[in-house]
């Protein structure tokens, strides 16, 4: 269930760690978390098994995602951008993407709008 901001300043998650515990990683499967809800944004958490994939789909709003943990392919645009712990990339609203992990792999996407 979605969480969702009544003050001004709320702890989401303290670490790595924190995460997965709200979202353990299942064998053979993407898990997605309704982490956090804002004023203007919308804060998911995926926890993804080694070789899962999240099959094409668009996202109604621009996305950032951050990746925690792990590596993951994601393909955009006709690229396949292979992302590492710390990467960051955006994408634009309604823009088709797929995302396949190399390995147990942890993504924080921010939708905006």
């Amino acid at each position: 269930m979605p969480v969702m901001a009544e003050s001004s300043t709320v702890l989401v998650a303290d670490g790595l760690g924190a995460l997965a515990e709200q979202n353990p990683i299942s064998a053979g499967r993407v898990s997605p978390h309704f982490t956090f809800d804002g004023d203007g944004f919308r804060i998911r958490h995926l926890a993804f098994d080694e070789g899962a994939v999240l099959a094409e789909h668009t996202a109604p709003l621009p996305i950032i995602v951050h990746v925690v943990e792990g590596a993951v392919d994601f393909a955009v645009d006709g690229d396949i951008h292979t992302l590492h712990t710390g990467a960051i990339l955006h994408v634009a609203a309604g823009n088709p993407h797929q995302v396949t992990a190399h390995e147990r792999a942890r993504l924080i996407v921010t939708l905006v709008g």
